[in-house]
């Protein structure tokens, strides 16, 4: 998912507006009645109700129709913002990211519910044709573009590769957050490696005109986990269960509402399976490489 700046600041509550979408009476029955109605869902990297609803408005509705409740969305600033969210209750449902969700999982408790698969999203490093470099471990004492603090592939995913081939990235190599100037950076030789998801990279050779071989991948990472829907630990298990039960068996049509916004083109080829907290732990293991247990 898209990364917004990472905060390593203490938690604040902001504000959430929302907005419901009122099903037939008759869709009521679906869901086991201790289960919210309205449930409220927020999308971490999402801000304010007019881009939640121009993204995710066809989901929105598609959900309240599986579930046969009223959805609302809730807004927050970013991702930490949705913790507080979820310990005041004030929140049910949350679409986050790899890295977003161990945190939510670590501050909120979070559970997660259904994994949002995402097929080929992985970390890739790449370097210039011309820099020698073939190999990760010809990394240290280098510099490396990396694209924002906390993001899953341009930057955890990124950092376990190089930690993986006993790389410190407290002391072995420079990490700079470059945002979407990564190729550029690299172009220009203010970085020697640059580090992002594979499918940002083939955006931005694709954007700049480049070819493969201009910017020659050193290494690739495993696919990364999944987007995960994550609920509110204080539900009732029996809700949890049957919401997960219910969007499964309805994912064709909660993915077509997903993909009736242009902005998720990436998932075109996902699929809803059940979520399981230890595909996470390549997260976690990538906080703790660069020294942000406090975190987990």
């Amino acid at each position: 998912m898209k990364r917004r700046q990472f905060l390593w600041s203490s938690l604040l509550f902001v504000a959430g507006c929302t907005t419901a979408t009122r099903q037939p009476e008759r869709n009521r029955s679906q869901t086991a009645a201790n289960c919210p109605d309205p449930l409220r869902l927020a999308i971490t990297d999402i801000k304010g109700l007019e881009q939640l609803q121009a993204e995710f408005g066809a989901f929105k509705s598609a959900l309240a129709d599986v579930l046969g409740r009223n959805v609302e969305f809730f807004s927050v600033e970013n991702y930490v913002a949705a913790s507080p969210a979820l310990l005041s209750g004030r929140v049910d449902l949350v679409l986050a990211g790899p890295s977003e969700y161990v945190l939510l999982h670590a501050r909120a408790q979070a559970i997660p519910l259904i994994a949002l698969t995402r097929p080929d999203y992985y970390s890739v490093i790449s370097v210039r044709a011309d820099s020698g470099i073939k190999s990760l471990k010809q990394l240290k004492g280098k510099t490396i573009a990396m694209r924002t603090a906390g993001s899953t592939a341009g930057h955890l995913g990124s950092t376990k590769l190089l930690v993986d081939v006993g790389l410190n990235p407290q002391s072995d190599f420079r990490t700079v957050m470059t945002g979407d100037r990564g190729l550029e950076a690299l172009q220009n030789g203010e970085v020697d490696a640059w580090a992002d998801s594979n499918i940002r990279r083939t955006q931005f050779l694709r954007e700049a005109g480049l070819s493969e071989s201009a910017v020659p991948i050193v290494a690739r990472g495993t696919d990364l986990p999944s987007d995960v829907f994550a609920a509110n630990s204080q539900l009732d298990p029996a809700c949890l269960e049957e919401v997960r039960s219910l969007m499964l068996a309805a994912q064709d049509q909660l993915l077509k509402g997903i993909l009736a916004s242009a902005a998720n083109e990436k998932y075109a080829s996902s699929e809803m399976v059940a979520a399981k907290d230890s595909d996470y732990d390549p997260i976690r293991e990538a906080y703790r490489a660069i020294g942000q247990d406090d975190y987990l």
